[in-house]
Order: structure tokens, then C-alpha cells, then sequence
């Protein structure tokens, strides 16, 4: 009898569930969760459209506003990483970043660059000199073995579109993938804001981030 009586409980459970799932559930009325989306849809249009053409400044002073609410509590309010937390945003990568990458690949970037990079890339001696290059911002003489990097980076380090990511500076199209995509590396993973600002909260990120590493001495530029 007991049985009986689960048995009977669980067959109503999945009839009740079928019919809420194609009858009951409120597709077609009144939603508050509806509601909502249609009106952050609506603020986020009028916002675009409001900073369409947004001078510098106001680019970067936006970008510290956002910086401080959604990066700086693992970044820090300075940008240097909170003791190894997260990147350290006033330089563009460590030599321990690029090391990482160079012996173990990496495929963060998967809607920007599918094809991500293979590990081994170069190695010994060689990947030492490349990570040197690249961390100190590719001044000076170019190691031979930038060879291997420069096929995908490109001969400056700016990237190349649907290939490779810029690894000399935080450009709008770097910063904005970072976002969309989140990232994995040496220091760990940060999730992705895809969908949590607009298009030109992104920019505005962007410009901040340079400016902070402008402050240190970094030469940044939007390419």
C-alpha cells in the first residue's frame, strides 16, 4: 500500500509538472522578472545614447567610477593586484604571466579567439627571453625567438583579429574580451561581466586601465 502510494505521488508529480511546464506557466502575462529586463533594456539604450559621443576625459573619469565598484575589490583602488590577488593593471603582464602561457597554452578568449594558443611555443632559455621582452614591454632588441610569437601577436605584440590578443597593451578590443569572456591564468580565474555593463562602460574601463599604467610610466595605446 505504501508503494501504491509513492507510486501514485510521484506519476501526479510529473502530470502536474507537464502541465505547468506547457499550460500553466505564465509565459504570456505579467512578469515582474519581464518587467525588469525590459526596463534595464530601455536605461541602457538612453545611457548609450546619452555618452554616444563622450570626450576622453569623461571617458576616463566614467571608467574610474566603474572601476572602483566592480574591479577594485580584487584589483584594488590603485590597481596593483592586492599583493598578488588579482593582475597587476599598472604593466600589462608579468614575466610569470607570460611563462605560464608560453608552458601551458592558454584558450581564454574563446568569442574573440577561438583558436587559443598551444603550450610549447618556445621553451628553456628561449622562453625566458621572450617572457623578459614581453613583461618589460617589448623595448629594445627583439629575442630571435619572438618569432615564434610574432606569427600570431603580430610583429609589434597588438594582436591580430580572430588570431591572438594584444599582449602589449590594454586596448578597447583586449579589455572588452577580458569582460565578455573572463580569463584564467597564474594568479587564478576571474569570471566574466558579460551582460553587467554597457558597451561604453566597457571603453571607459579600458581608458582607465590605461591610465592607471600611464601614472606608473607605461605607454599605452588603443590599438
Amino acid at each position: 500500500m505504501v508503494f501504491l502510494c509513492w507510486g501514485m505521488l510521484f506519476i501526479g508529480t510529473m502530470i502536474w509538472q507537464l502541465w505547468y511546464f506547457f499550460v500553466g506557466y505564465p509565459t504570456n502575462q505579467f512578469s515582474q522578472i519581464g518587467q525588469y529586463n525590459e526596463e534595464t533594456l530601455e536605461y541602457q539604450a538612453k545611457f548609450e545614447s546619452k555618452w554616444a559621443n563622450i570626450s576622453d576625459n569623461d571617458l576616463v573619469g566614467m571608467g574610474q567610477s566603474v572601476f572602483l565598484v566592480q574591479c577594485a575589490p580584487c584589483h584594488g583602488v590603485d590597481g596593483e593586484g592586492i599583493n598578488g590577488k588579482a593582475q597587476d593593471l599598472t604593466k600589462r603582464i608579468s614575466k610569470e604571466s607570460v611563462l605560464h602561457v608560453i608552458n601551458n597554452g592558454a584558450n581564454n578568449f574563446t568569442s574573440k579567439y577561438p583558436g587559443g594558443m598551444p603550450a610549447g611555443m618556445a621553451s628553456g632559455a628561449d622562453a625566458e627571453e621572450i617572457a623578459t621582452f614581453v613583461a618589460g614591454g617589448m623595448k629594445g632588441a627583439k629575442p630571435a625567438a619572438w618569432a615564434a610569437c610574432s606569427s600570431c601577436h603580430g610583429e609589434n605584440g597588438e594582436g591580430m583579429p580572430f588570431v591572438a590578443p594584444n599582449i602589449k597593451t590594454y586596448s578597447d578590443d583586449l579589455v572588452l574580451t577580458v569582460l565578455k569572456d573572463g580569463k584564467k591564468g597564474i594568479i587564478g580565474a576571474m569570471p566574466n561581466f558579460e551582460g553587467r555593463l554597457t558597451e561604453t562602460q566597457e571603453k571607459a574601463v579600458a581608458a582607465y586601465i590605461r591610465s592607471i599604467g600611464e601614472q606608473y610610466g607605461w605607454k599605452h595605446t588603443n590599438e
